[in-house]
């Protein structure tokens, strides 16, 4: 019969973070993250990288881009979650600015 391994997880920032047109980190590299989970919880879209901070001019590079919500702080803004991912992550909104929640989980 199979050895089945429980991994326990907890959280270790839920936080709310400005985003502007300038970026900055939302989440800073943990080795011992084991899933991230960021929203948009404001009304402007706002763009993602990973362990870096969008471009969002000329050769354009981002990861995700985040759907506004329909008002600030209502819930259904877009939504990223990501595995097995210990690196850094970036946000950055072309105008104007937003706020995301981001939270990372482990263990």
């Amino acid at each position: 019969m199979p050895t089945i391994k429980i991994a326990s997880t907890k959280i270790n920032q839920d936080a709310l973070s400005p985003v502007t047109t300038t970026g900055g980190e939302a989440l800073y590299s943990k080795r011992e993250r084991r899933s991230l989970s960021i929203q948009n919880i404001g009304a402007t879209k706002v763009y993602v990288r990973f362990g870096s901070n969008p471009v969002l001019t000329g050769t354009k590079r981002y990861s995700f881009i985040l759907s506004p919500a329909s008002a600030s702080e209502e819930g259904d803004g877009g939504v990223l979650t990501v595995d097995n991912y210990t690196g850094s992550v970036w946000c950055r909104c072309l105008s104007g600015s937003s706020t995301v929640i981001a939270t990372d989980f482990i263990g």
